[in-house]
């Protein structure tokens, strides 16, 4: 999943709880290799290779991961797309090398993206994918899925104050953590998007995932336009018009796939959205025409989780 992931306890609160957070990473390691399209026999690779008009059956890993895609693509009306690798590679995203691609090589990366193309069974667990070209790829959605398996590991196991991050974007907090304040849940500090020196707030999170997208580590010039990494999946361009997106949501699988499917639809589209599922919250950082500044929309966020600074 290209990242580090990260475990936070409360020291000696259970006895074991470190122990158990080691049997948490070697959960997500044994995920990397049933997820990852960059290693050849991880069963998303093989899917890749094999399930074209041929129906395969998948482990339960994937069956999870699948049905939480194709509700987010639906809930979207199309904006997450866990197909959408074709258009990466296009753009040199996919092992980024960003570069300007020809309008024809665009052309051809649609043809090969539509999770409507996908064929996904739950009972018994299987997918095939009706069209040439198709690809899977978990990077928007994968990391959230593997701390979801992390977060419920802990919570068998009765530890009930966690929480644990993948690359820093991807994150999942329970009950509280408790130092010389007492505080209530988990304060995470919210910096700018582009100049990550300064911070724009604080959120505390209680019993909640949070995933957030954007294109500031992964862009490129070219005649003096920005384009960031994030692709629409159905007009193959980048996205823009905001800087940076987290979403909140009681899973971090959701969180993930929203954090990208929401950048895509733009900020009233995200608005509206969180009309329509109270449960999802949102904190969308726009740019402002005056140089440095920004703006920060929120929808579902009271002063109880979101304090600007």
């Amino acid at each position: 999943m290209a990242c580090e992931f990260s475990v936070f306890l409360n020291a000696g609160r259970p006895p074991e709880a470190a122990e158990i957070g080691m049997e948490a990473l070697e959960r997500i390691e044994w995920l990397e290799k049933v997820l990852s399209v960059y290693l050849p026999e991880s069963e998303l690779s093989q899917l890749n290779r094999l399930a074209v008009n041929q129906s395969r059956t998948i482990s339960r890993d994937v069956a999870e991961l699948m049905k939480i895609a194709i509700e987010v693509h639906r809930r979207t009306n199309g904006c997450f797309d866990i197909t959408a690798a074709a258009l990466s590679e296009a753009w040199g995203f996919a092992r980024r090398q960003g570069a300007f691609p020809k309008p024809e090589q665009i052309a051809t990366a649609l043809e090969s993206v539509g999770t409507h193309h996908l064929h996904f069974t739950e009972e018994p667990p299987t997918l095939s994918f009706g069209k040439i070209g198709l690809k899977l790829n978990s990077g928007g959605i994968g990391k959230g899925y593997a701390l979801d398996c992390a977060a419920n590991l802990f919570r068998r196991r009765e530890v009930g104050d966690f929480l644990i991050h993948g690359g820093k974007s991807s994150l999942i907090a329970s009950g509280n953590r408790y130092d010389i304040d007492s505080q209530r849940g988990w304060r995470i500090a919210l910096n700018h998007p582009e100049q990550p020196r300064i911070q724009l707030g604080t959120l505390t999170l209680f019993d909640t995932a949070l995933g957030t997208s954007g294109p500031a580590n992964q862009f490129f010039y070219f005649n003096g336009v920005r384009y960031g990494h994030i692709i629409h999946p159905k007009t193959g361009w980048p996205a823009s018009g905001i800087l940076s997106i987290t979403v909140l949501h009681p899973s971090a699988a959701y969180a993930d796939a929203l954090a990208t499917g929401l950048y895509v639809m733009g900020v009233e589209g995200a608005l509206e959205y969180c009309q329509r599922f109270p449960e999802t919250s949102i904190l969308a950082v726009l740019p402002t025409k005056r140089t440095g500044e920004v703006e920060v929309v929120t929808s579902n966020l009271n002063n109880q989780f979101w304090q600007p600074n």
